[in-house]
């Protein structure tokens, strides 16, 4: 490190003095490291000049050290410079804690990017210990890196946050909360050791509860009320061992049968929120009953069910686009009915004034879209559909001479009157069409003649949002075609 030191130091003013770190052991503030993304190491360097501490950055030209950047910093010290992929894959995000205090840094975080470096917004993070790690979820580790920020409270106790940049700005990654805070419990535990306060079996409770040990986390609460003079504070405890009491109740109610899982932000807090559809299992039957769907709030912890109004069937999935244009993830959940029309049933919910909305339904979209199927004199068919108001002529010669000869005169009139009739909904499928992230619905209903087998074709419809509720856009019909001779 002496090497880099001294070259660091030919580009210093001659009164400039390199800064030092003290953890984990003390030792010049210079990283090796790519910060540009093109596989060669910059030599980084923190210096203190007339006062001020700055950040240097060096790169190597034609095996020549060049400075590339020299950037103000703040406080006295510094207490953090490291670089990973924080931002995205390809280029490690440099972080920097200036010292502020005995026990207090400030967040730096310094991104390479086509015009040069950037400060990246953190508003003001203070924190007492910092942590990067790439931590997993329960799908995995994706790459990029999260902040563990530890906040001093008393004694050894810290209060203790994980956030990640979701391209907008830093948010808390309560995904990874399982994995990073068994960490954080195991060092309360230790510490209650041979220190039996109040504030660490608080601590501990909170990590409990954040790692998903409930029922520890209860047990820790009670013990923390048990003492004379609880932390923080009565009335916060028993807020909290309420918190603790509402999830073990929706743990419960998310044993059941996992069916589907979806993830994505429903709710518009830019956290990552997890979608289930639950149901009951039918012995030696791939039939489901109880289908229910379920909304993890990853910002308030709390489960959220959504009885279905026809809730048995087949094959439930889950499909999440922005379908209301509230650049939102909205939820779609469809279910094969399981009768020989392939019916299904499908439910639209998006999330408007803090709770999840149904916007559509298609059981009710069926009751509003009545249909009439005539068969009429020269082999043709019309259908007429109420909503949207249209009529359609369809011509029935494709269907040959065998079919048409039972039920046309030679002349072409009909034997007698026929009626056929279209089917409720049996798909129903969002496009965006404009490719502009919006989503619309095609819903196929099928036009069936003298009987269900005897298919004439489908009513094709393009359903919109129009802010208020899904409506026909436009309509086509689709007939089937007749079979060519092989040459």
């Amino acid at each position: 490190m002496k090497e880099y030191a001294d070259i660091l130091m030919r580009f210093l003013p001659s009164t400039a003095t390199i800064l030092e770190l003290h953890q984990p052991e003390k030792k010049p503030a210079i990283l090796l490291a790519d910060i540009d993304g093109d596989h060669i190491e910059e030599l980084i360097g923190a210096y203190n000049y007339q006062g001020r501490n700055y950040i240097k950055i060096l790169k190597k030209q034609h095996n020549e050290w060049v400075p590339i950047a020299d950037i103000k910093g703040s406080g006295y010290g510094i207490t953090n410079l490291i670089a990973v992929p924080l931002v995205n894959n390809s280029i490690n995000t440099l972080i920097v804690g200036w010292q502020i205090g005995s026990i207090w840094s400030k967040l730096d975080l310094l991104q390479w990017t086509n015009k040069g470096i950037v400060h990246i917004p953190t508003n003001n993070m203070v924190y007492s210990k910092l942590q990067v790690e790439d931590m997993p979820s329960t799908e995995g580790s994706d790459g990029k890196y999260e902040l563990a920020l530890w906040v001093h409270d008393t004694g050894e106790a810290y209060k203790i946050a994980v956030y990640r940049f979701n391209g907008k700005g830093f948010v808390k990654a309560k995904d990874v909360y399982p994995y990073y805070f068994k960490k954080v419990e195991a060092y309360y535990k230790n510490l209650l050791k041979n220190n039996d306060y109040p504030f660490y079996w608080y601590y501990l409770s909170d990590a409990q509860m954040k790692s998903g040990d409930l029922d520890q986390a209860l047990t820790s609460i009670d013990k923390t009320l048990s003492f004379n003079s609880p932390y923080p504070s009565k009335e916060t405890l028993l807020e909290k061992r309420r918190q603790i009491l509402n999830q073990l109740k929706q743990h419960q109610v998310v044993a059941q049968t996992v069916i589907v899982k979806k993830r994505g932000d429903v709710t518009g807090d830019g956290l990552i929120d997890t979608i289930l559809l639950t149901g009951e299992k039918t012995e030696g039957s791939p039939y489901l009953k109880n289908i229910t769907l379920v909304v993890f709030n990853e910002r308030t912890n709390f489960y959220e069910q959504i009885p279905l109004k026809e809730n048995a069937g087949y094959n439930p999935t889950i499909s999440l686009g922005d379908y209301t244009g509230n650049h939102v993830d909205d939820i779609l959940v469809v279910i094969d009915s399981g009768g020989s029309g392939g019916i299904i049933f499908a439910y639209i919910f998006t999330y408007v004034n803090g709770e999840m909305r149904q916007v559509f339904d298609s059981e009710a979209y069926n009751e509003l879209s009545k249909y009439e199927v005539n068969y009429l004199d020269n082999y043709k068919a019309s259908v007429t559909s109420s909503y949207p108001a249209k009529k359609y002529i369809l011509d029935l010669t494709y269907k040959g001479k065998v079919y048409l000869s039972e039920i046309y005169n030679t002349d072409g009139t009909l034997k007698e009157p026929i009626q056929g009739w279209v089917d409720p909904i049996s798909g129903f499928y969002p496009i965006d069409y404009a490719r502009d992230g919006n989503y619309e619905f095609l819903a196929y209903q099928k036009i069936a003649g003298r009987y269900h087998a005897d298919g004439l074709g489908y009513v094709e419809t393009i359903l919109k949002w129009n802010g208020h509720g899904f409506v026909p856009d436009r309509q086509t019909v689709s007939i089937f075609g007749a079979d060519l001779p092989t040459k």
